[in-house]
């Protein structure tokens, strides 16, 4: 059976102290340690997401600033079409004014020249009208003559036709 003597009183309570010891200078410096080291590492993980947290938030900023400048880019050569096509439609417009002022002024001198030879035209008839009506007066009238001052009239209205064609 069991016996109760004086050395299991002294072995329990050397057990005691004994734990009570290791317990003062072992276990809580130990814990004490491994709490630290808790808190430290806690740390460095709430550190760690805030990190992460703002790297993620950068990074949405700067995928914003990508798409807009994207955006500005593809404006500002939309911008850049445009103002080239405004500018190309404005010299062809430009262009084709000016071919009409010199079509048109071409088209006024051909008229001009036209109205210059036809005036010129018309003089010398004239000036030949009046110089065989001269003749017509000075000769006498007969079928001979008047047959030779046809044909004196015909052959200077020729002759001057061809001085004015050329």
């Amino acid at each position: 059976m069991l016996r109760l003597d004086m050395n299991l009183v002294f072995n329990m309570l050397n057990l005691i102290v004994l734990y009570l010891l290791l317990r003062h200078f072992l276990i809580q410096p130990v814990m004490g340690i491994m709490n630290k080291r808790q808190a430290m590492i806690e740390n460095s993980i709430s550190n760690a997401r805030n990190s992460e947290g703002q790297a993620a938030e950068i990074k949405k900023q700067y995928e914003e600033k990508l798409a807009a400048s994207s955006q500005e880019g593809s404006k500002i050569i939309e911008e850049a079409k445009n103002q080239a096509k405004v500018q190309y439609d404005r010299i062809l417009s430009d262009a084709g004014e000016e071919a009409g002022r010199v079509i048109t002024e071409a088209q006024r001198k051909v008229e001009a020249d036209q109205e210059k030879a036809l005036n010129e035209a018309k003089a010398q008839i004239a000036g030949l009208v009046i110089a065989a009506a001269a003749k017509v007066v000075n000769q006498e009238v007969s079928a001979l003559s008047n047959k030779a001052l046809y044909d004196s009239f015909i052959a200077e209205a020729g002759d001057s036709h061809d001085a004015g064609s050329n």
